[in-house]
């Protein structure tokens, strides 16, 4: 693979980074990878007033490589490029990092091998590093990981900490506008305006970045199961000037470390000396995250959970992300939400939705068992079961026990 044309245009609100796409093993067409980071966002507040005049010669001068490596990586080494050239100077940590990474994609299995061997173009010392204080950032979309995170954030950390969540990046281009023919610029814009009441009340600068990443060659599964992660921190070199702790909303349990995307051993290693990822919240169970976003209730009325939407709608309340988190907000005692409508669900509905769930979706509805017990929701209960049973009955007759292993990393689909 090859990345070559990297160029850079900034405005007094926007900044857009582009770089072309050439592939060598495979047929896919050159295609342009762009980032467009509009630093208005809904503030008005254009560029951060805190970022150095060196900041900006560093975004002006066109040869950042560290978001176009972060993001390519993962598909150069899916689809067996025996290498990834990228026509400007990378950090050495990012790149030794993005090896290891594949070592871990190896080990769960799917992920073709050798490693790409990474090439960057050289030069005499490492390359430039935005100066200034750190500051702390963080992803934000609605769901339930990103607000808890903040939460915990405002718990931890003073104002004056290099910590303390400054900037909330609001990306379209991953669930929104992941297909090309489908940019969805309503339900994106909708989905913005809705989190203005969090950015008002937490006091956060909110950066809308868009990325067409998700357009380019890619094979089944492999976004949720091994590129999500990488992804997300490309868009954090992207967008984020100067020296950054990027915290990531960790989804699953330490009890259950499920291989996927984004996890607690891998996501750190996509960090740059410039920028810092952090896998955050780990020790936190969903319905743990679930209760305590709750008990906000500007967060709430915010909270955004489905991976598709209808229209402006924040949710659509019947697939099974919707589904599992209206029993989740039932098991925490909650009755109805703006957001999700009546937490109570219909059987019916998850008949059509779930009819055997995965094995990081059997784990989460096993927690839900004990607390919905204690609500009186015996029938669901029973529902529940059946679904944890069919998934477990398949995990048998494909001959293996590991309940947490996603599809495709013992299967070879990546392959």
């Amino acid at each position: 693979m090859l990345i070559n044309d990297l160029a850079v245009t900034i405005t007094d609100n926007r900044r857009v980074i582009c770089a072309t796409v050439h592939w060598e093993e495979q047929h896919f067409p050159a295609a342009q990878l762009m980032f467009e980071i509009d630093h208005d966002g809904l503030d008005g507040g254009g560029f951060d007033s805190n970022a150095s005049c060196s900041d900006r010669e560093l975004w002006g001068s066109g040869t950042e490589a560290d978001p176009f490596l972060c993001a390519c990586f993962p598909l150069a080494a899916v689809h067996g490029e025996a290498r990834i050239r990228v026509e400007g100077r990378a950090c050495p940590m990012l790149a030794e990092g993005l090896r290891t990474a594949h070592a871990w994609w190896s080990s769960w299995g799917g992920m073709p091998g050798p490693a790409p061997r990474i090439e960057t173009v050289p030069g005499d010392g490492p390359p430039a590093q935005a100066s200034g204080p750190r500051r702390g950032a963080a992803f934000l979309s609605g769901g339930v990981d990103g607000l808890h995170l903040l939460m915990c954030n405002r718990r931890l950390y003073r104002p004056r900490d290099p910590a303390y969540i400054r900037t909330a990046v609001f990306i379209h281009g991953f669930d929104i506008g992941k297909r090309a023919r489908a940019p969805e610029e309503e339900r994106y814009r909708a989905a913005a305006a809705r989190l203005a009441p969090v950015v008002a009340e937490t006091g956060v600068r909110l950066v809308c970045c868009r990325t067409n990443l998700r357009h380019l060659p890619s094979k089944p599964d492999f976004w949720n199961y091994r590129q999500n992660g990488s992804a997300l921190a490309a868009v954090g070199h992207a967008a984020l000037l100067g020296p950054t702790f990027l915290f990531l909303g960790a989804s699953y349990h330490a009890a259950h470390p499920v291989p996927m995307g984004s996890h607690p051993v891998v996501d750190g290693l996509f960090s740059s000396q410039r920028l810092g990822i952090i896998h955050d919240g780990v020790r936190f169970t969903r319905l743990e995250k679930v209760r305590e976003v709750a008990s906000w209730p500007t967060a709430l009325a915010a909270l955004r959970v489905c991976p598709e939407g209808r229209g402006t709608k924040a949710n659509c309340g019947r697939c099974e992300k919707c589904l599992r988190t209206r029993l989740e907000l039932l098991a925490c005692g909650v009755d109805e939400t703006e957001a999700l409508g009546p937490s109570l669900t219909p059987i019916e509905d998850w008949e059509a939705a779930v009819p055997v769930p995965s094995g990081h979706r059997a784990l989460r509805y096993q927690d839900l068992l004990a607390p919905l017990r204690a609500r009186g929701f015996e029938t669901l209960c029973r529902m529940l079961e059946a679904k944890i049973a069919a998934y477990r009955e398949g995990l048998a007759n494909a001959g293996t026990n590991d309940r947490s292993t996603p599809p495709g990393s013992q299967s070879g689909r990546f392959a």
